[in-house]
């Protein structure tokens, strides 16, 4: 208890009896409704045990720390598929992450938008929070098949299957569903490498139409690459554990990419209190 008071979970009364804090009220408290505890599990699961092996990692230049999940495919992603417990775990720790960070879904440019793609979409989290907030947004999932049928449950759970649909595709080897008038690319360009980034940049502007717009909301370096620690901490789970690659990029290299693909301009917002930007591409 002395521990837990001294990192400001619990507080303790004149009474002796001992409360949580507020923040532990809001964030560790199972059905908070923003309880973070499935990604405290995926950190400890997962994150953790996989980034013990950072002196590996750097010595080999790969994710070694995906040696402690045997099975097929070189990133955490494609091997989940061989643990559903895990995959589900994954999911729903995401979803959690993604909860804490409303700035991406209060954009105003999403008001403008009929159909969007929502490239990597997880379990849906994102798409069901955005059909709420915008009643006239009709958005595609595309997953890789064991993620798309935990999206179509959590889509038919918030009742919204005639607004929200899920296919199964690789976001790099397969051409994205057209007929939309956005893209969305929400926690996943930080996994990967530069050249993958740009990658995926040129396919959304290629599935876009004129005044397509593309909205990114990723995990942030500063410009100089010096801070700040949530950044370094997940940079060092994308090279141990993730795909051996990848890291908090600064936005400003983002902005170059986008550019450099054609995307006519990019609208940068900071969200620096929590390591994050969102941005906006027009093409």
């Amino acid at each position: 208890m002395l521990a837990a008071c001294a990192v400001g979970l619990v507080r303790r009364e004149e009474s002796g009896r001992y409360y949580n804090s507020d923040i532990a009220e809001k964030l560790l408290v199972a059905g908070s409704p923003q309880s973070m505890l499935p990604f405290v599990r995926f950190n400890y699961e997962v994150q953790q045990r996989g980034s013990r092996q950072l002196t590996k990692a750097l010595k080999e230049n790969r994710n070694a720390g995906l040696d402690e999940f045997p099975g097929s495919g070189t990133t955490l992603y494609q091997r989940l598929a061989d643990y559903p417990e895990l995959e589900n775990l994954f999911q729903e720790a995401m979803g959690a992450y993604t909860r804490l960070s409303p700035k991406m879904l209060e954009l105003r440019e999403f008001s403008e938008v009929g159909r969007l793609i929502d490239v990597g979409g997880g379990d849906g989290s994102n798409a069901i929070r955005l059909c709420r907030l915008f009643p006239r947004l009709r958005i595609t999932i595309l997953e890789i098949p064991t993620v798309v049928q935990i999206a179509r449950e959590a889509v038919d759970r918030a009742g919204l299957t005639d607004r929200i649909r899920c296919e199964e595709g690789d976001m790099f080897a397969h051409r994205w569903p057209g007929g939309h008038d956005a893209a969305m690319l929400s926690h996943v360009v930080e996994i990967f490498s530069q050249e993958k980034i740009r990658g995926l940049y040129a396919r959304a502007y290629d599935s876009l139409p004129a005044k397509g717009r593309l909205f990114v909301w990723t995990i942030m370096a500063n410009d100089s690459e010096t801070a700040a620690l949530q950044a370094a901490k997940s940079s060092i789970y994308f090279l141990c554990v993730a795909s051996g690659e990848g890291m908090a990029y600064p936005a400003k290299e983002h902005e170059q990419w986008m550019k450099a693909v054609g995307f006519r301009a990019v609208k940068t917002c900071s969200a620096v209190e929590i390591d994050h930007s969102a941005l906006v591409a027009t093409k």
